[in-house]
């Protein structure tokens, strides 16, 4: 076959490329404008599943946040290192272990005889995660688990977690690591929960509920705190706050912040939305 092509040839061959690489650029620049759009909507849709993360985590500690307060003050422990163990332990209240029936907010085990549940979980063990199936105890209510925990941490073996023997609750949570759970960054996780969700507030609390946050509020108690104030204010609701740590920021009970914005002790607090004081 002749290798040599006339310039006619040679002509149409060029022209035949040129439209070849115009066609791919083409499709390339068709290929991106098709892609982007679909990058915005999963950029939306996981700025969205944050945010309803975050409000489902805030609305966990405001459950939770009025039994810590009132049980630590009773057992001289940090509210904000049970709220935190509470978290860790329960994976932000997701774990079937804290759920109903069995509302075993820490992981506590039962080998004594009493109401117990037999699950899976992972022990660290000779620098390794090891899964084991162990007895957990059942409770009937948050309260009662968060009841339990303190009378645990009561015993000797945590005195080193007790606030009249540390200067904060970063003392007691480096205490309790290897000692409580027996994983190596158990004590960072816990004060970086803390930090991040600012349960420090749990802590210095001077005026104790004692009906748990899951309690409604009583119409006498909104009658009388009611009358107590006579002006009030709005305050807009940010990411982390609790009902407990908005009413002690503003001078009043969680009873009549409860009371004024016509909630329910167990309502859950939405970013962007306005309370009044």
């Amino acid at each position: 076959m002749n290798q040599y092509k006339t310039r006619s040839e040679k002509h149409l061959i060029k022209k035949m490329r040129r439209k070849t690489i115009a066609k791919k650029s083409f499709v390339l620049a068709g290929t991106t404008l098709a892609i982007s759009p679909i990058a915005v909507s999963l950029s939306n849709h996981s700025l969205v599943a944050q945010a309803e993360e975050v409000s489902s985590q805030s609305a966990f500690i405001n459950q939770i946040g009025q039994s810590a307060v009132t049980i630590s003050a009773n057992h001289d422990l940090y509210a904000s290192i049970m709220i935190a163990q509470a978290l860790v332990e329960s994976g932000y209240g997701s774990s079937s272990l804290s759920q109903a029936p069995y509302y075993n907010l820490f992981g506590v085990k039962e080998y004594n005889g009493g109401a117990s549940v037999s699950m899976s979980t992972q022990e660290y063990l000779n620098g390794q995660w090891v899964t084991m199936s162990e007895p957990f105890a059942v409770y009937n209510s948050y309260n009662e688990s968060f009841e339990a925990h303190a009378d645990l941490l009561q015993g000797t073996y945590y005195a080193g977690a007790w606030k009249s023997h540390t200067s904060n609750y970063q003392e007691a949570a480096y205490y309790l690591q290897g000692r409580y759970a027996t994983d190596p960054s158990y004590a960072s996780k816990l004060i970086s929960i803390i930090q991040t969700y600012n349960l420090t507030q749990y802590d210095t609390g001077t005026t104790v509920n004692n009906t748990t946050n899951t309690a409604p509020a009583t119409e006498s108690t909104v009658t009388t705190e009611t009358n107590v104030t006579a002006t009030t204010s709005t305050y807009t609701v940010a990411a982390g706050d609790s009902l407990w740590g908005i009413a002690s920021s503003h001078g009043i009970s969680v009873d009549q912040l409860l009371a004024n914005n016509g909630l329910s002790a167990d309502s859950t607090l939405l970013p962007g939305q306005q309370l009044t004081i």
